[in-house]
């Protein structure tokens, strides 16, 4: 009986369309007035036998119950119909969600994470529920698989890392996000490719500019936040290791296996994207990591300006160590040597905050990833404070039948620290 008076209700709400929404939200809050009149009346010294009879808190609880129905309505109306414009008119409904958020998103803090792949997708996950106004800057430097077949067919930026970030701020479990995720079988020359790439390789194509195609691609996913490449320049990544051997190319790094000693950009001039330094320069936070070491976070900071501007910055700069060791870059890594190379790698001069994992991964897992090649990072939490930089160690640990850092607790680490009074810049090297 429940469940048909459920589909029936539902049905009726969907023939109602958003405008029904708002027309029996509106009714309900003037019945709510009424009531409340009468209620105003009954309790006031008057003969009004015929009001008085039907009981001050009666009237009064039926008044608040009409307000609180109709004000619901008001809402589901809203959402509705932001939800219908962002099918059938991006740009009004983005006007309209402006012209009704702006007092409250002006007054959220902003903050800047910056690294690609995995890493900052998890992240994601965890800040996109927060209180902030979001930007994700991402590095483009990734050339294997369908991002890299993408990038030699079609001389645009890699979008695979792109692709994730939107999906990974998009509203949860949402068909698009499911949809950009995509990946065709085997068969065709779309083998391997996900749809989300192919999208945004289409909207480069029809809008003539990578960073338009993200910012359309955004607003189709309605995801929470921005997503911006940290460059527009066709760049390189170029290793140089320990036996002095060159190479260049992001797969070709992590396949080489040998220790880093140097990375650099090709060309080795790109210019930063203006939104990013933009974003940098009013964040209240700046977050670098999680993620490779040297083919994900390090490339966003070999870009000179992205480094310098912060250096500068307000902001206080935060690093998330990974959880585990990657082969080929950062074999026999702790964290300390992590927040090292950071400094020594690039011409990035302050890190003020380190978050570092301390929960050792089980057993059984462990000995999965370690016939792999991939171990346990120490947090080495005194050898990272000698270095002035504060540490924030806990667990951050995420285990499935992977070993990933837990998005919620990453999320209400840095929640915290926005909470805290800023740094002063040159506080921490």
């Amino acid at each position: 009986m429940l469940l048909k008076v459920r589909r029936q209700v539902s049905a009726l709400l969907h023939s109602l369309g958003w405008a029904g929404l708002q027309v029996v939200g509106f009714a309900m809050v003037a019945l709510a007035l009424v009531l409340g009149a009468l209620a105003t009346l009954a309790s006031a010294p008057a003969h009004l036998e015929t009001i008085r009879s039907f009981g001050t808190l009666g009237l009064s609880l039926a008044a608040l119950t009409a307000l609180l129905i109709g004000l619901f309505w008001i809402w589901r109306g809203f959402t509705l119909a932001f939800r219908q414009l962002s099918w059938r008119d991006q740009e009004t409904s983005e006007r309209l969600r402006a012209f009704v958020l702006r007092k409250f998103e002006n007054q959220l803090p902003p903050l800047v994470a910056l690294g690609g792949g995995t890493g900052l997708g998890t992240l994601l996950k965890g800040l996109k529920e927060l209180p902030i106004d979001l930007t994700a800057i991402v590095t483009v430097t990734d050339d294997g698989g369908s991002s890299g077949r993408l990038r030699k067919e079609l001389q645009i930026l890699p979008p695979g890392d792109i692709r994730n970030c939107l999906v990974s701020l998009s509203p949860s479990e949402s068909l698009l996000s499911r949809l950009f995720q995509y990946r065709f079988g085997e068969g065709g020359e779309v083998a391997g490719h996900s749809f989300g790439n192919l999208f945004i390789a289409a909207m480069t194509g029809v809008l003539g500019d990578f960073g338009t195609a993200v910012r359309e691609a955004s607003s189709i996913l309605a995801i929470r936040g921005q997503v911006i490449p940290v460059t527009c320049d066709n760049v390189e990544l170029q290793a140089s290791f320990a036996d002095g051997s060159v190479v260049t190319g992001e797969t070709a790094i992590s396949a080489a296996g040998k220790r880093i000693t140097g990375v650099a950009l090709v060309p080795p001039r790109a210019l930063p994207n203006a939104e990013a330094l933009q974003a940098i320069d009013q964040a209240r936070v700046v977050v670098l990591g999680p993620g490779s070491l040297f083919t994900s976070v390090i490339p966003n900071l070999l870009i000179p300006e992205i480094a310098e501007r912060i250096n500068r910055s307000q902001a206080r700069v935060v690093y998330i160590c990974n959880v585990m060791t990657q082969p080929g870059e950062t074999d026999g890594f702790t964290a300390a040597d992590h927040v090292a190379a950071l400094l020594q790698k690039t011409s990035l001069r302050r890190i003020d905050v380190a978050i570092v994992n301390a929960r050792r991964v089980a057993r059984q897992l462990m000995g999965k990833y370690e016939a792999m090649g991939q171990f346990w990072v120490p947090p080495t939490v005194t050898r990272i404070e000698e270095m002035g930089i504060r540490v924030v160690a806990g667990d951050f640990l995420s285990e499935t039948d992977l070993v990933r850092h837990d998005p919620r607790a990453l999320g209400n680490a840095i929640l915290h620290l926005l909470q805290e009074a800023p740094t002063p810049v040159g506080g921490s090297r």
